[in-house]
C-alpha cells in the first residue's frame, strides 16, 4: 500500500466529515463521542477485566441493520477517545472508500482495514500539520536542540502532545513516524524501551492536572432515561428487563422536590 496516497485520501475524507459535522476545533478530543453518537448507538460501560477498549457490531433492529459501538469506560479517557475514533472509521467504511478511491484490486483484508482505520483515527484526532506544529512548539518551550535527545526530555514532549490531543502514548509514538518527525528505527527503539518511557510518562502525568491516565467509569447509553421512561409506560415491555437495565446502568430518579421556574423567552432585559 502507498501510505502517502492513503494519507492524502484520508485527509480528503476527514475534510468532508469535518464540514458535515461542523467541526471547527483542530483537536477534536472528547467531541468525538458526540460525532460517534450522531451515527450510531453508543454503549458506555466499564469492564475492568476486559482488554478491549471498544468494538463495533451491526444488529438488526425492527427489520433494519443498525450500528452499535461499545466503549470500555474503565480505560483511560485518551484510550476511550482513540477507540471511539477508530470505531467511527469502521462505521464510515473508511478502508473501503480508500480502496475504491485508489482503485486497488479486490477488497481490503482485515489487517488492511485495521491499519487504514487506525491511520484514519490518528489523522482525525491529530491532524498532521497541527501535530508537527505542536511538536516544534514544545521542543522550543523545553529548549531541546536537534540531535540526540534524552529519553526523559522526549517523554516530556510526548506527554504535552498527549494532553494537546488527548490521545494515548502509543498513538503519539506511532504518529511520530506517520508525520515523518521520526524514522521507524527510532520509533522501534522507543518501543524496545517502552517500560522506561512509560515510567517517565507516568511521573510527568502525575505532575499535571489531567485525567489522561484515569478511566471515567461511566455507565450510559445516550438518551437512556427517555428510553426507559417510554418503556415503563408500555405495558407490553418486560419490566424485569427494564429494572435490570436500570440497575446495571445505575439509573435512579433524582430525589428532589418538583418546582416550577418561570422564565421569559425572547424578552429583552432592560438596564
Amino acid at each position: 500500500m502507498d501510505w502517502d496516497k492513503i494519507e492524502e485520501a484520508l485527509k480528503n475524507i476527514i475534510k468532508d466529515i469535518r464540514e458535515k459535522s461542523i467541526i471547527d476545533n483542530v483537536a477534536i478530543k472528547g467531541d468525538i463521542f458526540g460525532i460517534l453518537e450522531n451515527t450510531c448507538t453508543v454503549i458506555y460501560y466499564p469492564l475492568p477485566e476486559e482488554k478491549n477498549r471498544g468494538f463495533h457490531i451491526k444488529k438488526i433492529v425492527n427489520d433494519k441493520l443498525e450500528d452499535f459501538v461499545y466503549i470500555n469506560t474503565d480505560k483511560p479517557m485518551a484510550e476511550q477517545i482513540f477507540a471511539a475514533a477508530h470505531e467511527f472509521g469502521h462505521i464510515c467504511n473508511v478502508a473501503k472508500k480508500i480502496w475504491e478511491r485508489l482503485e486497488y484490486e479486490g477488497k481490503p483484508t482485515e489487517e488492511d482495514e485495521e491499519e487504514i482505520t487506525n491511520r484514519f483515527a490518528a489523522e482525525l484526532l491529530m491532524p498532521e500539520d497541527a501535530f508537527r506544529n505542536a511538536f516544534t512548539a514544545h521542543i522550543g518551550e523545553l529548549n531541546i536542540r536537534s540531535g540526540k535527545v534524552k529519553a526523559d526530555e522526549l517523554a516530556k514532549v510526548m506527554v504535552l502532545l498527549m494532553n494537546d490531543f488527548l490521545v494515548p502514548y502509543e498513538s503519539v509514538r506511532k504518529r511520530f513516524v506517520e508525520t515523518k518527525i521520526m524514522n521507524k528505527e527510532t520509533a522501534d527503539f522507543l518501543l524496545s524501551i517502552e517500560g522506561v518511557m512509560l515510567n517517565y510518562v507516568s511521573v510527568f502525568l502525575n505532575d499535571q492536572n489531567t485525567y489522561l491516565g484515569k478511566g471515567t467509569g461511566v455507565k450510559t447509553i445516550p438518551g437512556i432515561r427517555d428510553l426507559i421512561k417510554s418503556a415503563e409506560s408500555n405495558k407490553v415491555v418486560d419490566m424485569y428487563l427494564v429494572n435490570k437495565i436500570k440497575k446495571d446502568f445505575d439509573i435512579y430518579e433524582p430525589d428532589t422536590e418538583e418546582r416550577e421556574i418561570e422564565i421569559q423567552i425572547g424578552d429583552s432585559i432592560d438596564d
